[in-house]
């Protein structure tokens, strides 16, 4: 018989920073938050509700260490709590950065993979960001049916943002405080010099590292930290109740069994924390290469995992370096595992045509071509196993998400799928997961977690490879 898991009682401070509707400012005001509270000394544990890989990367940098992803479509709840509670163990307060607006999720008649959902699953106070800039006394209404939604969500404050000025603000804040239970706990105001930076994929991601990117973090931390009752917020965290969870057991860390490449640049970042995590606890030593600075893959590899970016906005660099893509070739026509998803997928087809038409050349080892289009795909994944891949066996199902604009063109007839679409586009006639040689490409971003076998199936077709 199993020994039975210990419960036992967590305190973890934590908030989340939630909205009334996309667009309303949660990434300014989490942001903000994280690196106004990182600069007064505190360890910040940053967290990002639902499947988003650019927002983490601007939590990772205010507070110098890695944001984890909160899905309640693609994980367990025992996941999520499990991910706060181990990642938040050394720090002093955790700030948890939601999705659209509170209520939000896969449906209109549930709040599944909502803000909502996650703030209840961790019984976190909520802080609400309402964009105040055409309102005055009617937000106060917008506040009271916030609060009153839901029952089960404690909305423990809002935050104004986008407010005209002095006068502005108080109108607002009487109304709210009058009428409403909910206090306010400071206000932003308008003001184009913290707006982030965006393109066709929503924000610029913070490892590009451009210019106005690099300062926008410290001005963001120094904007919130100026205008908000930040010790009240930390009131609010510290009243979150403990979590209740099964006690971590000590293991002996397992030597690394094989090293696997983690394609890391400017055009390859959309990776999930938790998922590189599972890899490593599962056998890997994770190595970084760049597919545009790098002249070759590193020495010693079983496997890559070539991950989403914007390769698109990086096609004539990546064309550039002949000397990677003939090394990542040759690599897997010689049967080295990959797994590629999206912007690794598009990078491993023969060319990305961008947004203009522009053709580059790329990798070649899917006999096909990538075209940006202007039609967005976007939504949840459920991909069922049709066939044996390097992440998954016959009748295993896979989560993730799509988010691209672009399309793969011409694709062989006779072309190898691992999995059927249950829900989601996949890469053609909603089949997924193209395989050749031992590569797997698909549209879907799988979180690795949704299914912790996947991991170790990786793992093991590395350890073949090496083997062999």
């Amino acid at each position: 018989m199993s020994e039975p898991q210990v419960m036992r009682d967590y305190t973890v401070p934590r908030v989340v920073i939630a909205g009334t509707s996309s667009g309303v400012g949660k990434t300014t005001v989490a942001t903000g938050l994280m690196g106004a509270l990182s600069e007064r000394g505190h360890k910040v544990q940053a967290f990002k509700v639902g499947p988003d890989y650019i927002d983490p990367s601007y939590h990772t940098q205010a507070t110098n260490r890695y944001s984890r992803n909160l899905d309640s479509y693609m994980l367990r709840e025992s996941q999520m709590v499990e991910s706060v509670v181990r990642s938040s163990a050394d720090a002093d307060i955790s700030v948890i950065e939601g999705v659209m607006g509170l209520y939000d999720g896969v449906s209109g008649l549930s709040d599944r993979g909502s803000t909502a959902s996650v703030a209840k699953l961790l019984k976190a106070p909520v802080i609400l960001v309402l964009d105040a800039w055409s309102s005055a006394r009617s937000i106060a209404a917008s506040v009271l049916g916030f609060s009153a939604f839901d029952p089960g969500v404690n909305l423990a404050g809002v935050i104004l943002n986008r407010v005209a000025g002095e006068k502005h603000a108080k109108w607002c804040t009487q109304a709210i405080e009058r009428n409403t239970k909910v206090r306010v706990l400071g206000w932003l105001p308008k003001s184009e010099g913290v707006q982030l930076q965006e393109r066709h994929l929503g924000l610029i991601p913070y490892t590009e590292r451009n210019t106005r990117v690099e300062g926008v973090v410290r001005t963001l931390a120094g904007f919130v930290g100026e205008h908000l009752d930040l010790a009240s917020i930390e009131v609010i965290a510290r009243s979150a109740p403990p979590l209740r969870h099964r006690e971590a057991q000590e293991c002996l860390k397992e030597d690394a069994r094989v090293r696997v490449g983690l394609a890391v640049d400017e055009a390859f970042s959309f990776y999930y924390a938790d998922a590189i995590d599972l890899l490593r606890r599962n056998g890997a030593e994770i190595i970084s290469f760049s597919p545009l600075h790098a002249s070759a893959l590193p020495d010693g590899l079983d496997g890559i995992y070539i991950g989403g970016g914007f390769p698109e906005s990086f096609s004539a660099q990546l064309e550039h370096n002949g000397p990677m893509r003939t090394s990542i070739r040759k690599k897997l026509e010689d049967g080295m595992p990959a797994f590629a998803e999206c912007g690794g997928l598009m990078y491993l087809t023969k060319s990305i045509a961008d947004f203009s038409g522009s053709r580059k050349s790329m990798v070649g080892i899917f006999d096909s071509e990538t075209i940006m289009t202007k039609k967005l795909t976007l939504g949840y994944t459920l991909a069922s196993a049709r066939n044996d891949s390097i992440i998954s066996k016959v009748g295993e199902s896979l989560r993730g998400h799509e988010y691209h604009f672009s399309q793969i063109q011409s694709i062989p007839s006779d072309a190898s799928f691992a999995y059927e679409m249950i829900r989601g586009n996949g890469l053609s006639d909603h089949q997924e997961g193209w395989q050749t040689y031992n590569t797997l490409g698909c549209y879907s971003h799988i979180h690795l977690c949704s299914s912790p076998r996947s991991a170790t199936r990786f793992i093991q077709a590395c350890l073949g490879y090496s083997r062999s």
